[in-house]
């Protein structure tokens, strides 16, 4: 029986019950025509269980890591790995990915998020879902749109101008949504410019399906929708999670003409074909076990190397200085390892994101690294504690840590957030270090020694004064299950670390980025976000956007660029001149020369991650699209590129830029017109 004929025979009170949950993550079956109920599961790097319910899952690294691997290739692999947790643990949707801009470095849900950059959002999320839902499991992107806070995230009102809109915080979705092709999309708690996102035509109909194309099913957050009958004639199909007056609010609907039966049945219609589209896996009847799409068994043990794999991938070095690392390199015989993130690292953030996996499956830090340096003496002392002391307790044990470390060739801190920082409901109090932290770091810098610090977070952070004396930082994220072995591999040399920063962190918190007033919030700063603000202030970076290092060294040549058609192509050489196999990622930007409206200094545009072997070089070639150099122009309402001269930045981060060219676009056109007239290149 096909959608149209089930329609015509469903009951009005049986249709509206299909709009809303069945149960806290299920949506509701209809038995007599075959419907089963579908059910979902948060979040975006793992299958949360309730705690206490026996049942584990795979940790894999937060989104704020796998971003920095700048890796589209293992965003789907780590998709594909979730697509396969689902199907073991029979859910139907992963709530995930989460591709919201990092508009402020306190945003508590940012470790859930990927980049403060659509276009490396947008990419890396379309690979995910394309990952997950090769396993026959829908993704769900979320939180269309503007929810880049947590403070009174259910009640302000964003006010943000249609071109930053379009350009900043729509761009991601934009891409995840045409490239990625995913099942569903979940709307924001916020108001957007006054009307709700869940009530709000113009994102959920004329620009998701309209403009975008979007053919999958638009869900709710959970509570997010104040009106269900508006919520459905706006867009909305999917009302989490069970709302107990469905039937008389859309009974009401239709008798006040607030809603249509064309409006209801178009919404029921996409619940029934979501239904029929995500089907459940095959069993096989001689294990129980269940089968993806591609045949594969579940493996929790290829789960757990996978999340490690994808955890060595997305680990940055900030800093390395006279070699500090990697530590078999430098010959160190004994080694102070300081911390208690060392034995019980930071794997993930709290809420809804928060994952449950066996305890076996953890890895510490410490045990890995004494298991890699069999030769090393390893000391290890908890020093501080997570909980800040007051300062007269720091003093006597300062003397005690000098004392310890004494004969130490080498002190690695593994330091970082506090552990209920990144949450969702709240908001980062501080981007800075506990200062017990701080305190011992400043302190083992004064020391002869080499001192070698490791960052545990969700997010940026402001590191203080020891920046500059310290010999090494790593920053290892939120990294899920396989932090530990993950860390020890880069630390020791196994592993040459390749991840970039997805997102800058600066020397100071900025002021004129604030989660509001009272329940509005003005975002007042248009598009200076992230890099495309601290290009203009650059003695305000820490590390910069698209920074990471390597224990090789790669060098750029060549920088070519032609047009043909309506697309850019841009080639480069990239060689190894080291000694070690490595990873780089090949970053491109563009900016405008003279534009008649104000852009930023440069965007990403493009960007490609390349392995070579020791003395290997490769010619790459890089394309964009030219109508990617517009921007939006509100009195057009449509994307305008405009007859200037162009410059292409081509680089190993944000600031880093090895090589520049030009090309030069005549003749105006827009993104409906696919048109450049004449072009040169210079």
């Amino acid at each position: 029986m096909n959608k149209k004929e089930i329609l015509k025979m469903l009951s009005l009170e049986e249709k509206a019950e299909l709009l809303t949950g069945y149960g806290p993550m299920g949506t509701r079956p209809v038995e007599r025509f075959g419907i089963p109920a579908k059910v979902m599961a948060d979040g975006p790097h793992g299958v949360r269980l309730e705690k206490d319910s026996g049942e584990n899952a795979a940790h894999f690294p937060g989104l704020c890591a796998l971003s920095s691997s700048w890796d589209k290739n293992a965003a789907y692999r780590m998709g594909r790995a979730l697509g396969k947790e689902c199907r073991h643990h029979k859910k139907d949707m992963l709530l995930g990915p989460g591709v919201n801009i990092k508009r402020h470095i306190l945003c508590g849900r940012n470790f859930e998020y990927l980049s403060e950059d659509p276009v490396l959002a947008g990419e890396l999320a379309a690979s995910y879902i394309q990952g997950v839902q090769e396993a026959g499991v829908s993704a769900c992107v979320k939180h269309l749109a503007a929810n880049n806070q947590e403070k009174n995230r259910s009640e302000i009102n964003v006010e943000v101008e249609e071109r930053t809109l379009r350009e900043l915080y729509l761009k991601a979705f934009q891409i995840a949504v045409q490239k990625g092709k995913p099942g569903a999309v979940m709307c924001a708690y916020n108001k957007l410019n006054a009307i709700w996102c869940s009530e709000n035509p113009f994102l959920l109909t004329r620009v998701l399906r309209e403009e975008w194309g979007f053919e999958g099913l638009v869900v709710s957050d959970w509570g997010a929708v104040h009106h269900a009958a508006r919520a459905v004639r706006a867009g909305m199909d999917l009302i989490m999670p069970r709302r107990a007056k469905i039937c008389e609010e859309i009974q009401a609907g239709l008798a006040e003409h607030t809603l249509t039966e064309e409006e209801l049945d178009r919404a029921v219609g996409r619940v029934l074909e979501f239904a029929e589209k995500y089907e459940n896996g095959h069993e096989n009847e001689s294990c129980g076990e269940l089968y993806d799409h591609t045949g594969e068994l579940y493996d929790r043990a290829r789960q757990h190397e996978e999340a490690v794999q994808i955890a060595r991938e997305s680990i940055v070095l900030l800093k390395n200085e006279g070699k500090a690392l990697p530590l078999t390199a430098s010959g160190y015989k004994k080694i102070a390892v300081i911390g208690e993130y060392a034995v019980c690292p930071l794997t993930g953030g709290q809420g809804s994101a928060e994952v449950y996996p066996e305890k076996e499956y953890v890895d510490s830090p410490l045990e890995r690294l004494k298991a890699s340096l069999p030769e090393t003496e390893i000391l290890y002392t908890e020093l501080y504690r997570k909980a800040e002391m007051p300062a007269n307790m720091l003093w006597p044990k300062l003397n005690d840590f000098r004392k310890s470390v004494a004969d130490c060739e080498a002190v690695i801190f593994f330091a970082g957030e506090m552990e209920s920082e990144s949450t969702e409901c709240f908001d980062r109090r501080s981007a800075e270090l506990n200062p017990n932290m701080s305190f011992f770091m400043e302190a083992a810098c004064d020391l002869d020694k080499k001192v070698i610090v490791v960052l545990q977070s969700g997010g940026a952070l402001i590191l203080g004064d020891w920046k500059d004396h310290a010999d090494a930082i790593v920053q290892m994220w939120l990294a899920g299950e396989g932090a530990g072995q993950a860390i020890a591999d880069i630390l020791t040399g196994t592993v040459n670390p390749c991840g970039k920063l997805a997102e800058t962190f600066p020397k100071k918190q900025r002021q004129d980025v604030d989660f509001g007033e009272g329940m509005r919030v003005c975002y007042k700063e248009g598009l200076e976000v992230g890099y495309r603000y601290y290009d203009r202030h650059p003695e305000e970076i820490g590390f910069p956007f698209g920074h990471g290092l390597s224990y090789t060294v790669f060098q750029y040549t060549g920088g070519d660029v032609t047009i043909e058609k309506d697309t850019l192509k841009i080639n480069v050489t990239i060689s190894n001149r080291g000694d070690r196999n490595g990873s780089e990622v090949v970053q491109v930007y563009t900016g405008q020369n003279s534009p008649v409206m104000s852009r930023p200094v440069k965007e990403l545009k493009v960007f490609e991650k390349v392995y070579l072997e020791a003395g290997q070089e490769k010619q790459l070639e890089m394309t964009i699209p030219v109508r990617e150099l517009g921007y939006y122009n509100v009195m057009l309402g449509d994307w305008v590129v405009e007859n200037d001269l162009y410059r292409i930045f081509v680089g190993a981060s944000s600031r880093d830029i090895r090589l520049e060219m030009e090309v030069r676009i005549s003749g105006n056109m827009t993104y409906s017109v696919r048109r450049t007239g004449e072009a040169s290149v210079g």
